[in-house]
């Protein structure tokens, strides 16, 4: 049964597709720099929702079929990324449970805008965010743009008992922002839904994002194959990032292709969390994410591009490199990294020193570490010398991992068809061995 204070799965996926309609021309399939009428978003959003091909293609996710029946479409506001102005979402007001609820929603980065979106997303400074952190800057700039269109319904916000942020991709990244400031501006009770977010805060910033806002209004959904929400080094982090975080809701990918379109496509977040006889709640969501190993062997599958039947040297290769992807992020949770070491190394710089200083004594707690180090080694390629695994030796296992990575997510972008949601181009994807990469 879903709290009637939090909206359900299937409101918050019909929420973050309906984001894309604010589009000009999303509902034809043929989408491009603009701002969709008001009223035909009004339609797809709390209407009939009824499209004719392209973008609707008949995926009819209109709110009437909700529990949100009734609800006000308030605004739909832009959003600037790149010095490119677009729609890029909309703010709905509805009241239940004696209580006035107010919705934010933003939309992912599309494809057809002369890649601002993703000039954007790649945009990797580091900059702070109000106080309480440091978050990608590509992310700040996009939030930035829409506040003067939100302030526009700073009173209907203001007296909201509840707000809602919602978001899918780069919109998630934006929802997360949104619901940061409003939780820190506001008395009121906000809540937090994304599907296939990137990461957004730096450092301790997640963690103070969770404080504020709180971990149980926190709803994170991601498919365990889907690049946008896998992808993204250190120092970068999700909240509700902890596989023993409840509301960390990783489910099983929609295809069982290493990498595709699909798994990121909000088509399919949308059919992950629903079901035709009846409407889900977040508990039941939970439970899909049970069914996910939640480690490092999923990636590792996809950087050796063997989820299909992988024989016995691939399973090999799979636990070695399994192992170091788990050393690495093991590490990077411990080891106390300040800003000033960052601009001096990478993070793949100092993970490298560190196990190679304290190699025996790691190998002797844990013998599968030396032997996924000797597996990785040789299909990186890399000569090892009297079994002597030296930082250059680590470092240079990891930097093959990001060079398969890399011609992977250019797949992804290449394979993108009109009408689907592209993958984030995060800079992240193409090497750790950057210096603050998203």
């Amino acid at each position: 049964m879903n709290d009637l204070n939090t909206l359900s799965p299937r409101e918050a996926a019909y929420i973050a597709h309906n984001s894309y309609f604010t589009l000009k021309d999303w509902v034809t399939g043929t989408p491009t720099a603009g701002m969709e009428k008001t009223s035909t978003v009004k339609r797809m959003v709390i209407g009939n929702g009824i499209a004719q091909g392209g973008g609707g293609d008949g995926f009819n996710t209109s709110l009437r079929a909700t529990g949100m029946k009734g609800a006000d479409l308030q605004t739909v506001f832009r959003g600037e990324t790149a010095g490119l102005s677009t729609g890029f979402g909309y703010v709905l007001s509805f009241r239940r449970n004696g209580l006035d609820h107010v919705v934010v929603a933003s939309r992912g980065t599309r494809v057809e805008h002369s890649m601002a979106d993703g000039l954007a997303d790649l945009h990797a400074a580091i900059t702070t965010f109000g106080g309480y952190g440091q978050v990608h800057a590509g992310f700040s700039n996009a939030f930035a743009s829409i506040v003067p269109n939100l302030a526009r319904q700073e009173s209907l916000i203001r007296d909201a008992d509840v707000v809602h942020c919602v978001g899918h991709s780069l919109g998630g990244a934006i929802a997360t922002l949104v619901a940061a400031h409003y939780a820190g501006s506001r008395r009121a009770g906000v809540r937090l839904y994304t599907f296939g977010s990137p990461r957004v805060g730096a450092y301790a910033t997640p963690q103070a994002f969770e404080t504020l806002i709180g971990k149980e209004n926190i709803f994170r959904v991601s498919h365990d194959l889907d690049p946008v929400a896998m992808v993204g080094p250190y120092p970068y982090s999700h909240v509700n990032g902890l596989a023993s975080d409840a509301n960390n809701m990783m489910l099983r990918s929609p295809t069982a292709k290493l990498i595709g379109v699909a798994n990121h496509d909000m088509r399919r977040y949308v059919e992950s969390v629903s079901d035709a006889a009846r409407d889900l709640s977040w508990q039941d969501v939970r439970g899909f994410s049970a069914e996910v190993v939640h480690d490092n062997a999923v990636l590792a599958r996809w950087l050796l591009r063997s989820i299909d039947n992988p024989g016995p040297i691939t399973n090999k290769l799979v636990e070695g490199l399994s192992v170091i992807l788990k050393a690495f992020a093991h590490f990077l949770q411990v080891q106390c990294v300040t800003t000033a070491i960052i601009s001096g190394m990478t993070a793949i710089d100092l993970f490298a020193a560190a196990l190679s200083r304290g190699i025996d004594r790691y190998a002797a707690g844990n013998p599968q570490l030396l032997a996924g180090l000797q597996i990785a080694a040789v299909w990186a390629r890399v000569a090892v010398v009297g079994m002597k695994f030296t930082a250059a030796v680590i470092k240079a296992i990891m930097v093959r991992m990001m060079q398969v990575i890399k011609p992977l997510m250019n797949e992804a972008l290449a394979m993108v068809g009109a009408g689907s949601p592209m993958p984030l181009l995060i800079a992240g994807a193409t090497a750790i061995t950057g210096h603050v990469i998203a």
